[in-house]
């Protein structure tokens, strides 16, 4: 049986030719990645007039003087999840930013508010959907 000699000639265009096809499949992932993050993505939960603040998963819904607003439960310091009220502002367990109920900085370290949602309410069926 006769072996291929194998040069650097040889050892080049290998090498040339698996890197072509790493790159390949690389951007391949990477393109179907963000075809899915730009795509719309909508979230719904039951819905509480009643109730002042709600925590729901990645979302904070704030009810206030017959306004409902709602926030990214993701602190913007280094997103950390809110889930917890004390002395009337949202407050972060990890670091101590805190916020107010229409979700500016109260307390470092974060120094940008919360990230406000675009939402709408179903009030017959008591939900809210969130679109992300």
């Amino acid at each position: 049986m006769k072996q291929k000699k194998q040069n650097r000639r040889y050892f080049i265009k290998s090498a040339g030719l698996g890197l072509m096809l790493a790159v390949g499949f690389l951007w391949d992932k990477l393109v179907k990645t963000e075809n899915r993050i730009t795509s719309p993505k909508k979230v719904s939960f039951p819905f509480n007039p009643n109730k002042t603040i709600s925590f729901q998963d990645d979302y904070i819904v704030v009810n206030t003087g017959g306004q409902t607003k709602v926030f990214s439960s993701h602190c913007t310091h280094l997103g950390c999840t809110i889930n917890k009220m004390e002395e009337g502002q949202l407050t972060c367990p990890c670091h101590g930013s805190a916020f107010d109920l229409n979700g500016n900085v109260t307390k470092g370290p974060a120094v940008r508010p919360l990230d406000s949602m675009s939402f709408s309410i179903d009030k017959a069926a008591n939900q809210i959907t969130v679109e992300v």
